[in-house]
């Protein structure tokens, strides 16, 4: 696919370049580039300005309304310049999967590309080496009697391996950094923190220290006085009620005594 570029004016502008707009065939391109999901984001859907050169657009959306104008071209051959190498997994597999497998499959499309996961899937390969054809066969075949072809797939895969494990070191050096951004963080919230410090006295005990004991235990002081003044107030009643009636009793005796006495005389 020649890279035409992106030109100032809408997406459907971009993907019609020119020719008569067919609703049916333009959902159907839509659909097989994966651009469906993209005019859901974009403010304006397909109507959408792009900008100069397509500022408005990311790497991966530019590729697919590339693609998706060849796709509307309803061209009888396909040259397609690695145009899954500017996408994401997901939209690799999509494209590959609807718009060459599929839409293009009564079609002449000749793919060039890295993405060895989908040469199973070609019915040819031409195995290039600085720009020279030096093999071409089926996967199989290749497979079978190409040491070239077994040793690039083994190359490739080694590689892409050794990718994927530098950039899973990458990842988790960058949540292991900011883990410890973050426990720096804490440690530096705890120590802003105001600090209740414990400090004691040598010497003598002031009298402060007894008041403050004083006003702390005040309240339980208070109920115990009450419950002593009660059981005493209690008790003095109980004594002074006795002692009245003794003398209440002894003074009834006397006078009893006395009005004897003067009846015998």
């Amino acid at each position: 696919m020649i890279n035409i570029g992106i030109f100032s004016s809408s997406v459907k502008n971009n993907i019609l370049f020119g020719k008569e707009y067919n609703d049916r065939l333009f959902q159907r391109v839509v659909h097989a580039t994966a651009l469906d999901t993209d005019f859901v984001q974009l403010s304006h859907g397909a109507n959408t300005l792009v900008g100069d050169q397509g500022v408005m657009l990311s790497g991966g959306q530019k590729a697919c309304v590339n693609m998706a104008r060849a796709l509307y071209r309803d061209a009888d051959i396909y040259l397609l310049d690695d145009p899954l190498s500017a996408v994401d997994a997901k939209v690799s597999k999509h494209l590959f999967e609807k718009s060459i497998k599929k839409y293009l499959h009564d079609k002449i499309c000749i793919l060039v590309t890295h993405q060895i996961q989908f040469l199973q899937d070609s019915k040819k390969i031409i195995v290039l080496d600085n720009g020279e054809m030096i093999q071409i066969g089926t996967y199989e075949e290749l497979l079978v009697f190409s040491s070239t072809f077994a040793q690039l797939l083994e190359d490739i895969n080694q590689h892409q391996q050794e990718q994927q494990s530098i950039s899973l070191s990458d990842q988790q050096s960058i949540v292991d950094s900011i883990n410890s951004e973050k426990n720096k963080a804490d440690e530096e919230d705890i120590n802003k923190l105001p600090k209740n410090l414990e400090t004691k006295q040598e010497g003598t005990v002031n009298l402060n220290v007894y008041v403050s004991y004083l006003q702390a235990g005040v309240g339980v002081i208070l109920g115990l006085l009450l419950i002593i003044i009660t059981f005493g107030s209690q008790q003095v009643i109980s004594i002074y009620s006795n002692w009245w009636l003794a003398a209440w009793s002894n003074d009834e005796s006397r006078r009893s005594q006395n009005s004897t006495n003067c009846m015998s005389i």
